[in-house]
């Protein structure tokens, strides 16, 4: 590579770069020397310098293959120590861009120090971040324990919503791998590519009471002992004890719950543990129960709930 000028348009600064040809460039298809057909310039964002945005303008080579029954008709030369393949960043920029993002800045903040779009730094760090993650193999522990949960990072158009599955290492307390679906084929094939060691290992897997990943674990890790975390079953419990709660309601009055009604001012304290309650609030919810609920069924099922929360103080 050769520096042909440094150009300056107001603010914006660069550099304007050749690759020089040393040898033939030969068809990689047919093996037959190639020429130049034309010489595009592509613009690169560069590491800033000394706090001033910077631009590369690389004055590529655009081949013909002169062999016209040769299907490769052209091609453009490239360099991925200067800038890789569809990235906006040259490699310099997104290997620093992607290591400010590990460190937990923002991409909207190393985009405004490079002076470019949110989307290009987006696109290089997702670019570098996933050969990172392909070329880091220390981070399957030797772990006994993992975990599959489904989560939301991106909110889309029509109130929907777009979930990822999250890997994480139970034992140890860390993330493996952030999955951008919680499809069954996807997160099954991810799993399955693991190496065979480390799924034998695995002794028990967490989930949140989801059948796509207890079929997964039943078909890649049919070993694994699958183990709900108690988050989610307490918030089944909670749910089970407002859905009786709710029936009960309508059952004596007729209507749902209203701001008077013994058991719709109950619903808060039926959500919380009796161990939990002070004299006070138990008295309360003990009087509010007597009023609303003659029949005891959400009493009962109340103290069913009570038993959760222990065993979820004890786990």
């Amino acid at each position: 590579m050769v520096v042909l000028h440094y150009e300056r348009h107001g603010p914006d600064v660069g550099l304007a770069i050749e690759q020089l040809i040393r040898d033939p460039v030969r068809c990689p298809l047919c093996g037959l020397e190639a020429r130049v057909k034309d010489r595009p310039v592509v613009r690169y964002v560069d590491l800033p310098v000394y706090g001033t945005p910077m631009s590369l303008a690389w004055k590529k080579h655009r081949m013909r293959c002169v062999n016209e029954g040769c299907a490769k008709k052209t091609w453009m030369l490239s360099d991925h120590h200067i800038a890789a393949k569809k990235c906006r960043l040259t490699t310099r920029a997104a290997k620093w861009a992607t290591r400010q993002i590990g460190d937990g800045r923002t991409v909207k903040e190393v985009a405004a120090e490079l002076a470019c779009d949110w989307h290009t730094v987006n696109d290089a760090v997702t670019t570098y971040g996933e050969a990172l993650l392909d070329a880091d193999r220390k981070r399957l522990n030797k772990t006994s324990a993992i975990g599959l949960d489904e989560a939301s990072f991106v909110r889309l158009a029509g109130n929907r919503t777009d979930y990822a599955t999250t890997v994480a290492d139970v034992e140890h307390h860390q993330i493996i791998d952030i999955l951008p679906s919680r499809n069954y084929v996807e997160v099954a094939a991810w799993l399955d590519k693991q190496p065979k060691s480390w799924k034998q290992r695995i002794e028990y897997g967490a989930l949140d009471m989801s059948a796509t990943y207890a079929a997964v674990y039943s078909v890649v890790l049919p070993q694994a002992a699958q183990v709900v975390d108690p988050f989610h079953v307490i918030a089944l419990a909670n749910r089970s004890l407002d859905a009786i709660r709710r029936r009960v309601q309508i059952e004596q009055l007729g209507h749902r719950g209203r701001r008077d009604d013994p058991l719709y001012r109950a619903r808060r304290l039926l959500l919380r543990g009796e161990e939990r309650l002070s004299d006070e609030a138990s008295a309360r919810l003990a009087s509010l129960l007597e009023l609303g609920d003659p029949g005891a069924e959400v009493a009962i099922a109340y103290r069913v709930g009570g038993f959760n929360w222990s065993a979820q103080q004890l786990l």
